[in-house]
């Protein structure tokens, strides 16, 4: 898809030399794919340790003491 955007020429020659790309175009579209792919796997990091635990702590040594849990 052909666009018009404004950046601003520093953020612009940083993001060429972080992705390594020298075109303008090619440096945009590979910040873009870098940055979708972050935030999906932020995303199932988030909801990876949203859930609880499947063993409370307490259990754990509680079962530890009883030689039933090992680490």
């Amino acid at each position: 898809m052909r666009t018009t955007i404004t950046i601003a020429d520093d953020l612009l020659k940083k993001a060429q030399v972080l992705t390594g790309r020298s075109g303008y175009s090619e440096a945009i579209v590979t910040s873009l794919q870098e940055f979708v792919a972050l935030k999906a796997r932020l995303s199932l990091l988030h909801k990876f340790f949203s859930k609880r635990a499947p063993h409370a702590q307490r259990k754990i040594k509680r079962q530890r003491k009883l030689g039933r849990w090992s680490s």
